[in-house]
């Protein structure tokens, strides 16, 4: 009969788990692919702005963005991407260039250069209510971002997202519509990036200067769905 030798099993293991915590974490499990970059990724969104004017009237505008990553380089231990973003008033009309961001992604942020601004858009690794100052990298004021329903579906229109997140900037909505409303979130799905995209910024008439409450003085609701990604040839 074979005699099994307990004390190396024991050893066997320990050794086996040691190893184990000295590799280092897997990116799948930090959330790195939330934010995906490589050169020919693309996302088209249909875009809709509403402004709401001092006269009581609206202007809405509506157009698709595509957004492009065109190129790489690196610097400082980092690769760095450039964003070329492009718009249209619809499927008919041709692409015409609307300005030129750019984005990258360390071990610990995600961060997108947005008209020569540093904005950082996720913190990894990705947790449940994980908070940071987004405007930690330019002279900005602080400006707590935090996530919500992470790794969560998401619908867009008939559209379902399996595994998404909330970015949420602002989370203010005025209940019965007498002061302002502030409302900013981001949603960003595995794999894709950013796939939804709402800001809603009111200012409601002052109830002792109004004859009702929720009337809109002034604001702005800015609203960003994508309806193609891919990669280019």
């Amino acid at each position: 009969m074979k005699i099994i030798n307990l004390n190396k099993i024991v050893l066997l293991s320990g050794l086996i788990l040691s190893c184990n915590e000295l590799l280092p974490p897997q990116p799948k499990s930090l959330g790195y692919d939330y934010f995906p970059l490589a050169v020919g990724d693309f996302r088209v969104y249909q875009t809709q702005v509403i402004n709401y004017n001092l006269d009581g009237s609206t202007d809405t505008l509506n157009y698709q963005l595509k957004e492009v990553v065109s190129d790489s380089s690196f610097a400082n231990s980092e690769f760095t991407y450039q964003l070329d973003r492009f718009r249209r008033p619809n499927e008919l009309q041709p692409w015409v260039i609307d300005s030129v961001w750019s984005a990258r992604r360390n071990t610990y942020q995600a961060i997108t250069i947005e008209h020569n601004i540093p904005i950082i858009k996720l913190s990894f690794p990705l947790a449940e209510d994980r908070k940071w100052d987004g405007n930690a990298m330019n002279a900005l004021d602080f400006d707590e971002y935090r996530i919500q329903n992470l790794a969560m579906p998401f619908l867009i229109d008939s559209t379902e997202f399996v595994n998404s997140l909330e970015m949420v900037k602002e989370d203010l909505l005025d209940p019965i519509q007498i002061t302002n409303d502030n409302y900013h979130i981001e949603v960003y799905s595995q794999g894709i990036g950013l796939i939804y995209k709402i800001d809603i910024n009111k200012k409601y008439c002052n109830p002792v200067d109004c004859p009702q409450t929720g009337i809109i003085e002034q604001g702005i609701v800015f609203e960003q769905k994508l309806i193609e990604y891919g990669k280019d040839e």
